[in-house]
């Protein structure tokens, strides 16, 4: 129905008249209306205002409200202001800001910023334009953190739908070269492959590109002077009609005409469990754990993070924010080059006898789906030890949440990039490590995993190893107006990593084409 009344107007009379009967008889599809709400400042009320943004939803059938700062308060599909405010914690809508808001938890009735945006459909998000003044990369590392952990934690929500809209540029006075290419940095990695992979809930709309020339900054023409960096009303009106149609791309692309995805709640509320829950699954063919191996409560200090090149950024350590038991996990937070590989492991003193088990099991928890991970297991000599492995793409319900896994001993295979010394077969008896490894295609991926409670299981464990690699996804010809993104992790070459104390990783990469 939507696209019926914003193509009407070219229609013939006669033909408006066919269509309203159809519509007023139920022969097409009838959809209540998508519920929009944007939370931004200054900048986007100039847009909303100045691009006619909620006289152009509302043609096409949705409801646009928005929220500015807490003393605007929110605005209704009217464009009336009925004296509600959503409260913003310190007016922060900086990417700080909205990451500590998609922290919070959703109640019903909203008692905070997030349940309140949760009332809706379509969530829109924007910060301002002091944002582009990004000091250092260290800055520009720690904005891209809180965007991930934005996209986490809606991907706990996939009846809703998150836009980010992009920070404006700065002006001239307010900034500096360095700057400026650090803000367009940002902007580039938040439309990347590297950040939309894995959230298809997750639509970036290029607000600085538009805005930005070819010195980062808000362009001539569209700045009021240059010492306000608020887009003129010749900005204003450009970009509102583009994002009306993205927003509107947007809700086809994820919606279409298919009733859109409902909570089994009556409030509109998502029904999913929070992140860090656990999906608690019955030991593979009735192997019991025994021995705790870590449970990283004491901290993760004996574990190592290592990369194939500058480029690729890995960080290995112990969290006290989400484990599967306890009050702490292991966390890997990885950018993985194209072709790259990271691995974490831990490597003992002295040799391990796990002989009186006959698997291993452990817990994990992901926020990027189809990820293979390389598990490795150490067995031989201490100073020389044979590398072992088994591959597997993470659990569809390790997503934002602990999901179990269990591999018998005799589930690992020698790698085949092991020395021709060493053992031909993993002696458990004789372990002197174990490690993690993720691998990248021909696309950068980043992500997050946790890794909790890794214990010794006994009794019958049942092979969890596919024996076949995962068919090739099939690439679409529809196009993606999230980003045109090719995310490669699949299997190749095998790559060696030193680690520490003579142990070694191999990883395995498949390719997943997206269209």
């Amino acid at each position: 129905m939507p696209r019926v009344y914003r193509y009407i107007s070219t229609l013939p009379a006669l033909i408006i008249t066919v269509v309203l009967f159809l519509l007023s008889h139920g022969l097409t599809s009838a959809q209540s209306p998508v519920r929009i709400i944007w939370l931004h400042h200054s900048v986007g009320a100039g847009i909303i205002d100045g691009g006619g943004v909620r006289e152009g939803l509302s043609a096409l059938g949705h409801e646009f409200y928005d929220h500015g700062y807490n003393g605007d308060g929110l605005r209704l599909a009217d464009g009336s202001t009925p004296g509600t405010t959503f409260d913003v914690p310190g007016d922060n809508t900086d990417p700080d800001g909205f990451a500590d808001i998609f922290n919070q938890p959703v109640h019903n009735p909203p008692d905070n910023t997030l349940s309140h945006l949760m009332q809706y459909d379509v969530i829109m998000i924007k910060s301002c334009f002091p944002t582009s003044n990004i000091g250092d990369d260290a800055q520009l590392e720690a904005d891209k953190g809180y965007y991930r952990t934005i996209a986490k934690q809606m991907d706990q929500y996939p009846d809703k739908l998150l836009i980010l809209v992009t920070h404006p540029p700065q002006v001239p006075n307010s900034t500096d070269s360095d700057e400026a290419q650090r803000a367009r940095a940002l902007n580039d990695w938040l439309l990347s492959d590297a950040f939309l992979s894995g959230h298809p809930n997750l639509f970036v709309f290029d607000l600085f590109g538009r805005l930005a020339g070819g010195d980062n900054l808000l362009r001539s023409n569209y700045r009021v002077s240059d010492d306000d960096a608020h887009p003129n009303d010749i900005a204003n009106a450009a970009i509102g009609p583009e994002l009306v149609d993205f927003v509107d791309q947007a809700i086809r692309s994820a919606w279409g005409n298919a009733p859109r995805p409902q909570s089994s709640s009556s409030d509109g509320l998502p029904a999913e469990e929070p992140a860090g829950d656990s999906i608690e699954q019955p030991p593979a063919a009735g192997a019991v754990a025994t021995d705790v191996i870590d449970d990283f409560e004491a901290g993760a200090d004996a574990w190592h993070a290592d990369t194939d090149r500058p480029e690729t950024i890995i960080e290995c350590g112990a969290d006290s924010e989400f484990a599967h038991s306890g009050n702490a996990s292991l966390r890997l937070h990885y950018e993985i080059a194209p072709d790259g590989y990271v691995t974490c492991g831990h490597s003992f003193d002295e040799t391990q006898n796990w002989g009186g088990a006959t698997g291993i099991s452990l817990w994990l928890m992901a926020d990027t789906p189809d990820q293979w991970v390389t598990l490795g297991v150490y067995s031989g000599a201490l100073e020389s030890p044979t590398p072992f492995e088994i591959s597997f793409a993470v659990p569809p319900n390790s997503l934002n949440a602990w999901a179990q896994v269990i591999y018998a001993w005799t589930d690992f295979e020698r790698a085949g990039w092991a020395d021709a010394g060493g053992l031909q077969a993993l002696d458990p008896a004789r372990v002197t490590g174990y490690s993690l490894s993720l691998g990248a295609g021909e696309e950068t991926v980043s992500g997050i995993m946790w890794m909790d409670d890794v214990e010794l299981v006994e009794g019958r464990v049942a092979t969890t190893a596919e024996e076949d690699e995962p068919e090739e996804d099939v690439e679409q010809d529809e196009p993606d107006i999230r980003a045109e993104k090719k995310l490669c992790g699949g299997v190749g070459a095998v790559l060696l990593l030193p680690l520490a104390a003579g142990m070694v990783m191999a990883n395995r990469r498949r390719c997943r084409v997206i269209g």
